[in-house]
């Protein structure tokens, strides 16, 4: 089993199960739902900042 953190939420994130992926810049990201995958799709930029934190978990 490999976990991801989901970048929007900061949820951990199960890739052998989740449906719920994108590619963004030759790079994987998981989501733990449809809402954290639009957001990020929305703006992949304001997620990956590093001074962005995650405010769900």
């Amino acid at each position: 089993m490999a976990i991801a953190k989901d970048p929007v939420c900061g949820m951990d994130v199960d890739t052998a199960t989740s449906k719920l992926s994108l590619e963004h810049e030759g790079k994987t990201y998981w989501f733990c739902g449809k809402g954290c995958l639009l957001e990020f799709k929305d703006d992949p930029e304001k997620y990956l900042d590093p001074a962005y934190e995650p405010e769900g978990m």
